[in-house]
């Protein structure tokens, strides 16, 4: 695997974490230049807002190898096939959907009117188990790089028998084999 922190670097948001970081707008123009495959809403939701998780997290995935398709999938594919290294996160997450404090939580409030997330969340297909650097497995064919709350507050909802969508959309990520 070829690894992309030194362009996470070289696309770092200016000021990232800080009072007055880069506009959206100057940095989308600049990470294009690099990552020209990356869809905006790709680039936006994952590489901008969570800069620094990605380069922590991810940065040993070959990034300008990824492609996107941005797919519908039915609730039970998405709550079945998808997996994290992270599940105790995810079910800390579920779990605090019924705690009146997140209940005023925009994304809770908009899952649950709407049954579905507001932006579609980035799941990586792959042909065979990864090894993360921080020594987690990622489980083959599918896995899921962001959305954690959204994927977490879905599976609340499913398991209350809570009002879901029957298809919601999610970013399919695919890097080849090398």
């Amino acid at each position: 695997m070829i690894r992309s922190d030194r362009l996470l670097y070289d696309i770092a948001p200016e000021g990232f974490g800080e009072r007055h970081c880069e506009s959206w707008d100057t940095w989308r123009v600049r990470a294009h230049t690099m990552l020209p495959q990356f869809p905006d809403e790709v680039l936006e939701q994952w590489l901008y807002r969570h800069w620094k998780g990605v380069l922590c997290n991810w940065g040993w995935l070959d990034f300008s190898a990824m492609s996107f398709t941005k797919q519908s999938w039915s609730s039970d594919k998405i709550l079945s096939e998808i997996c994290t290294p992270h599940d105790d996160v995810i079910d800390k997450l579920s779990r605090r959907m019924s705690n009146p404090i997140f209940q005023r939580s925009w994304l809770v409030q908009n899952m649950q009117d709407t049954g579905t997330w507001p932006v579609a969340p980035i799941v990586l297909e792959y042909e065979r188990d990864l090894y993360a650097t921080n020594g987690r497995v990622l489980k083959a064919p599918f896995n899921l790089l962001e959305g954690h709350h959204r994927f977490a507050y879905l599976k609340n909802l499913s398991e209350n028998h809570e009002f879901i969508q029957d298809k919601h959309e999610i970013w399919v990520a695919k890097i080849p084999v090398h």
